[in-house]
């Protein structure tokens, strides 16, 4: 009865390992290309940002980025079922980690070319009145302006050096930037090529214009910055609640990882928590 009983947990876990080994070399192939995917997309956008993010580089970042996350999040664990979940989680944020880096990297750059662009638009128009064409105004930007708008105008003469009609390479211009006040300009640049008019004169109405929609913008955003902050520390309490028990008290929060009602109760946190926070972004955000 006993050889029977060993022979057939045998046979079982031969099947398991047979199983497991069945879908490892699918799910190896299918991680690979997930990743290969996933690095391929950062190394475009960083090459978009005129930033050098080698194939190579970019799977080491994401892949020491998902095993660093789950380490980090199996050691603050305490028993095994908590430790592989709370693991789980950090790895799932890990995943996430280059995707809002490069979001954050882009973010920072278009708003400093949207900073710069006053700059370009005075200079523009000064190159204008004093007789320059509008390719050699933007020319001009491209040698007297620093990056990132110096690579975006020279990425735009280029492509007119190239023979891309000059009103397509202007609408690609402000569909990479995607900012209102470059669409502005493009669109007045456009129609006074068809209808005739001063483009010195509008390039500067168009700075003025910007100048003030900043200064309304600054001061809506000194008045919601402090319903801001408070939003986002009421919604970063429970997961800092959670972990801080965790690491004083870790079986207070065992149940929360090891019983179905737990589980149920930490999604709904995460669930309410991310509600929260969409619901006070959309309140504090106003349109100018």
């Amino acid at each position: 009865m006993i050889v029977l009983k060993l022979l057939s947990i045998l046979l079982l876990l031969g099947a398991v390992m047979l199983f497991v080994s069945s879908l490892y070399g699918e799910l190896t192939t299918w991680w690979t290309s997930r990743i290969r995917g996933y690095a391929q997309w950062m190394s475009v956008e960083f090459e978009g940002m005129f930033e050098e993010m080698p194939l190579a580089r970019a799977e080491r970042l994401i892949t020491i980025t998902l095993i660093g996350s789950f380490v980090i999040g199996f050691m603050l664990g305490s028993s095994l079922m908590h430790r592989v979940f709370v693991g789980l989680v950090f790895a799932a944020g890990g995943y996430f980690g280059p995707w809002f880096l490069v979001k954050y990297r882009r973010s920072k750059r278009i708003d400093t070319i949207d900073n710069q662009f006053i700059d370009a638009l005075h200079l523009m128009s000064n190159a204008l009145k004093s007789g320059l064409s509008l390719q050699q105004a933007l020319e001009l930007v491209v040698r007297e302006m620093k990056p990132p708008i110096a690579d975006e105008f020279g990425r735009l003469v280029k492509e007119i050096h190239l023979g891309r009609l000059t009103d397509d390479a202007l609408r690609r211009f402000a569909e990479r930037l995607a900012l209102d006040d470059v669409q502005l300009a493009v669109d007045s640049i456009l129609t006074l090529r068809e209808t005739g008019g001063n483009l010195s004169e509008t390039f500067q109405v168009i700075a003025n214009t910007i100048v003030e929609r900043k200064k309304v913008q600054g001061k809506i955003k000194a008045m919601t910055a402090q319903g801001m902050t408070q939003g986002m520390v009421a919604c970063a309490m429970p997961i800092f609640m959670m972990l801080m028990f965790s690491l004083i008290d870790p079986g207070f929060m065992t149940p929360f990882f090891t019983t179905p009602l737990g589980w149920m109760l930490l999604v709904m946190v995460f669930v309410l928590d991310a509600m929260g926070m969409w619901l006070m972004f959309k309140l504090v955000k106003v349109d100018v």
